[in-house]
């Protein structure tokens, strides 16, 4: 009777724990339908993430003391388990796990998941159901999945709300359960990715362990380079050189195709000011938002760039750009054209680009023009500012109503640390799914798409550096990541992505950001563009006018939330 009512009790908190997050879910629905149909994308997201993060912030308290309850309330059993290292795996008691991942399940799911199981049970006495959201609606079931609390390992990502999700009580702190029950994979784990999937001070995520670089940078045609014996574009002055080049000697080749479609944000308004990354090691791509900056090393300091005699001398750089003829005169009205580059419609992409998008730009060459090459310069190649991908962008947590942590995170543990099923998991059967030939994966199957292609299981969440197969297609990427690696590891925070974990809450000042944002669009994007006449009048403009839509309630709010994340995490 003891161990029924405290079991019951225990529930009785994680159940309240799924009410207030179930709360927090609904207001980000409502605010997203809110928007409109015409508010879509970002912001929509972002007034949904604003909204359920204000709900979040108010359940925390009541999560945090359910939470302290379940604790507190566990039967003593559990936590005599847990204290002898073995939890349900001690005695021998069977234990059959949910993991949920994102999109569509492949065609051999069924075999795949036979053979991890077989392997499961022999060394944890547990299986695995891999279950997909498929990208139907994924959002949603995604919501739904942690409220109904029917999974124990999830993957979870920034893209995915993760830092508001675990705010509002979704997942296990992780700290004590990585220390005993997985010790192997905290000793490979990198302590500042550990520290990148903290809020609050908590671990409630493990981050994949396969660092992925996806700097900004310019890619570019090197075969006119070399034809007209021009500079690499690796800073400002070669970059104009380069351009100039090739105007000069092809007179009817468009240099760049730049519009306002990557400049979505609060730091700058047309693309081509994306070129003056190369120029500064900002802490945050851009530059900090409201015309703010900050070094990568010093991400604590912030200045004002748009008050400064740098912003000025930019702004008349890209006016003579313009004049230059660089682009359109209608590039303000013009719309981003995805395949501009491998058509010839320009020689080079300034905004948007990353390594990836680099190899498949040089697929599109090898396929449409054989003679043309390109190559790419990460921006932070040359500032030193350079770092991958966030933690939170591919990682794995343990649902807070799972009836057996301590069995997930062993699991999570084997799937990690093993090197063959590692590759069971993300790559299938050897010899039925994929062969290896000097080193190099090569799927077996012809069919479109295979029964199990490469991480059939969508499960990035389990990237492992030392483990992961080498395709065809990474072998240019491997060599890139490599070099960024080797300048990462001499930043002042290793392979840190400082930025990437920050999220501004705008709620109290949403209308000054709002008219903050319009002032952008109708004075700082033609100014970036290049399409005014005199540069010092239109800059004095914009920022008249950028102040008196509120530019310094904005800064204040925004400097306060930002050194404050920066202090939290240690990035100081």
């Amino acid at each position: 009777m003891k161990k029924e009512s405290m079991n019951g009790k225990r529930e009785q908190k994680l159940r309240l724990v799924c009410l207030i997050l179930a709360a927090c879910l609904m207001l980000a629905a409502l605010a997203a339908c809110g928007s409109g149909a015409q508010n879509t994308g970002t912001a929509t997201t972002e007034a949904a993430a604003t909204t359920a993060a204000a709900a979040a912030t108010t359940a925390a308290a009541a999560t945090e003391a359910a939470t302290t309850a379940a604790a507190t309330t566990a039967p003593a059993e559990t936590t005599a388990a847990a204290a002898s290292g073995g939890g349900a795996a001690a005695n021998g008691e069977r234990v059959d796990l949910v993991f949920y991942v994102m999109g569509d399940p492949p065609k051999d799911e069924k075999v795949v998941e036979d053979a991890v199981n077989a392997k499961l049970l022999e060394k944890l006495n547990a299986t695995v159901d891999f279950q997909f959201s498929t990208w139907t609606d994924y959002q949603q079931k995604y919501a739904n999945e942690l409220t109904s609390g029917s999974a124990d390992l999830i993957y979870i990502a920034n893209w995915l709300n993760y830092g508001l999700m675990a705010n509002a009580g979704a997942f296990l702190e992780l700290d004590d359960l990585l220390t005993e029950y997985a010790p192997e994979l905290k000793a490979i784990a990198d302590e500042g990715m550990l520290n990148m999937c903290r809020v609050g001070g908590e671990l409630y995520a493990i981050p994949n362990l396969w660092p992925e670089y996806v700097p900004i940078g310019i890619d570019y045609r090197e075969d006119l380079r070399v034809k007209y014996n021009l500079p690499r574009p690796d800073s400002i002055e070669n970059a104009e050189a380069y351009f100039l080049g090739i105007k000069q000697n092809e007179p009817d080749q468009p240099i760049l195709r730049v519009t306002t479609e990557e400049s979505q944000g609060l730091s700058q308004a047309f693309d081509a000011a994306s070129i003056l990354n190369i120029k500064y090691p900002w802490s945050m791509t851009n530059g900090l938002p409201y015309g703010l900056s900050s070094d990568y090393s010093t991400p604590t300091q912030i200045s004002d760039y748009w008050n400064s005699q740098d912003f000025i001398d930019d702004c008349k750089l890209l006016k003579r750009w313009a004049d230059y003829g660089f682009w359109s005169k209608s590039a303000l009205s013009d719309t981003n054209d995805v395949d501009s580059y491998k058509n010839g419609l320009c020689v080079a992409l300034v905004a948007g680009q990353n390594p990836n998008k680099h190899i498949t730009n040089i697929k599109d060459f090898s396929e449409l023009h054989p003679d043309w090459k390109s190559e790419y310069i990460a921006y932070g190649e040359i500032t030193g500012s350079i770092y991958p991908g966030h933690a939170t962008q591919n990682g794995t947590s343990i649902v807070r109503a799972s009836k057996h942590p301590e069995r997930a995170m062993q699991v999570l543990n084997y799937f990690m640390t093993d090197e063959e099923m590692n590759r069971l998991v993300q790559a299938g059967i050897e010899g039925t799914h994929y062969s290896l030939t000097d080193g190099i994966y090569k799927n077996l199957s012809s069919e479109n798409p295979a029964p199990f292609p490469y991480e059939g299981f969508n499960s990035w969440n389990l990237r492992v550096t030392e483990f992961k197969l080498i395709q065809e297609s990474d072998l240019v990427l491997n060599e890139m990541f490599k070099v960024y690696d080797e300048l990462a590891q001499k930043t002042k925070f290793p392979n840190v992505n400082i930025a990437g974990g920050f999220s501004e809450n705008y709620e109290d000042f949403q209308a000054e950001r709002t008219a903050v944002t319009n002032i952008m669009r109708q004075y700082l994007a033609p100014l970036q563009a290049g399409l005014v006449d005199d540069v010092d009048a239109a800059v004095a403009e914009f920022l008249r006018q950028v102040n008196a839509a509120g530019l310094e309630t904005c800064r204040e709010h925004f400097k306060e939330q930002w050194i404050a994340y920066c202090t939290e995490y240690g990035y100081q």
